[in-house]
């Protein structure tokens, strides 16, 4: 055996060791594991967007008052927009502090999961919808030459806003899915009977 081909060997060893102890440590999820982790990561959706969105407040406002035409009215639209996302915000986190793990079953987890997918892509539709609006109202600019500024200056922080909010949604519903979505396959497939689990569409 040359030189060459024990290193092959040897690195063969050291990877399918690896991943040998990867497999044992990798335990499978607990429905109170996927239940934890859905809530933890709801309660993160809430502190981000709140911190955001009072970021967005106290800049705009400072801002709003020591600048003028277009600009000024930018931050004005950037204030009113982030009160709404404060209130979404607060919304989501007091209703996270009720939820309790403990007190899920494996449908009502399910069920969750699923909906807050289902949320967080509606609300991308919804963003997309917020951008065109944007658009929209700068291109009413020109037809409204008294109130440019305001147009202008409304419609480009609706479009910086829509295009965060779905950044935002688009991101944490990958997560979702892609982190979720295995837990949640696997605690489908070890129930006793396969999956006896009924998803209404709503």
């Amino acid at each position: 055996m040359n030189p060459i081909q024990k290193l092959l060997v040897a690195a063969g060893s050291v990877l399918l060791g690896t991943s040998a102890t990867a497999q044992r440590n990798d335990a499978p999820p607990t429905l109170r594991q996927f239940s934890e982790q859905r809530i933890k990561h709801q309660k993160t959706l809430g502190l981000t967007l709140g911190g955001y969105a009072l970021a967005n407040i106290a800049v705009g406002s400072i801002a709003a008052g020591q600048t003028s035409g277009e600009a000024k009215y930018f931050h004005q639209m950037n204030v009113y927009w982030n009160l709404f996302n404060l209130g979404i915000a607060g919304a989501g986190l007091l209703g996270s502090r009720k939820r309790v793990a403990d007190g899920e079953s494996l449908a009502d987890a399910v069920r969750q999961h699923e909906n807050m997918k289902q949320v967080l892509l509606l609300n991308s539709g919804l963003d997309i919808a917020y951008i065109v609006g944007g658009a929209y109202l700068r291109e009413r600019a020109n037809s409204h030459p008294d109130k440019a500024d305001q147009l202008r200056g409304y419609g480009s922080s609706v479009m910086v806003q829509g295009g965060f909010l779905l950044a935002f949604d688009l991101v944490n519903y990958f997560i979702f899915k892609n982190r979720g979505d295995k837990q949640e396959k696997f605690l489908l497939s070890a129930t006793p009977n396969g999956v006896g689990v009924v998803l209404p569409i709503r």
